[in-house]
C-alpha cells in the first residue's frame, strides 16, 4: 500500500516527536541529582535516607505555584547561568525545589551532595543565600504530569495520609520537587516531608 504524502508527513512528524521526547527525557535523567537510600517502597511512596546537600536559595512571597516560579526561578537561573561575581556559569542540576511554608515559603535549586557553601561563586543579586543541608530522611511520593497548585497540594495531602496511617513523624512543611525542563513532554515529579527516624 502506497502512502499519500500526508501520510507521510503525518508519519514524519509523529517520529520526529517521539525522537525529541525520548531525547530530552534522557537528557533530564543525566542531570546531577542528590543521592539517597530508599528505606522503604510502598508503590509510588518511598522513606529516603538523603545525605548532606548544598542549595542555592531565595524567598518568595507566597507558597503557591505561579508565584513561586516567577519569583524563584529566574534569579536562580541568572545565578547559575553566570550571574554571579566571576561570571561562571554551572550546568542545570535537579530538582528544583519548592519549600511550601506559608511564613516562608521558598524556592531552591540542588547545587551538590559534596560542596561546601564557602565553594561557590558570590550572587550578582541580592536575596540569594546557600543552604547547607545535613542528612535527613524523607517521605517522598513521586507522580507525573504538569506540575500546579492544585496537583501539588492533593498529592501533598496523599502524602501526609500516608505518612499517618504508617506512623511517621513530620518534621517540617511539604516540599514539591520538580525535575524536568518546561518544554519536557514526560515529566517526574516528586511531593516530601521531612520525617523522624523511628
Amino acid at each position: 500500500m502506497r502512502l499519500t504524502r500526508m501520510q507521510w508527513i503525518l508519519i514524519s512528524g509523529a517520529a520526529i516527536i517521539a525522537a525529541y521526547t525520548g531525547f530530552a527525557y534522557t537528557q533530564s535523567k543525566k542531570l546531577d541529582r542528590p543521592s539517597y537510600e530508599v528505606v522503604k517502597r510502598d508503590g509510588s511512596f518511598e522513606i529516603r535516607d538523603y545525605g548532606a546537600r548544598l542549595w542555592a536559595e531565595v524567598s518568595v512571597s507566597q507558597a503557591e505555584y505561579g508565584a513561586m516560579s516567577r519569583e524563584g526561578f529566574r534569579p536562580l537561573a541568572r545565578y547559575i547561568f553566570g550571574g554571579n561575581e566571576s561570571q561562571t556559569s554551572m550546568a542545570m542540576t535537579a530538582p528544583v525545589s519548592l519549600i511550601m511554608e506559608q511564613t516562608d515559603p521558598r524556592m531552591r535549586f540542588f547545587m551538590s551532595d559534596k560542596g561546601r557553601a564557602a565553594d561557590l561563586p558570590k550572587p550578582l543579586q541580592e536575596g540569594i543565600r546557600f543552604i547547607e543541608e545535613p542528612a535527613q530522611r524523607y517521605a517522598v511520593l513521586s507522580y507525573g504530569g504538569l506540575l500546579s497548585q492544585e496537583r501539588n497540594m492533593e498529592f501533598g495531602q496523599k502524602l501526609k495520609a500516608w505518612c499517618d496511617a504508617e506512623g511517621l513523624v513530620i518534621e517540617g512543611p511539604l516540599e514539591v520537587y520538580g525535575y524536568n525542563a518546561p518544554y519536557e513532554v514526560i515529566r517526574h515529579n516528586e511531593v516530601a516531608y521531612p520525617i523522624g527516624r523511628r
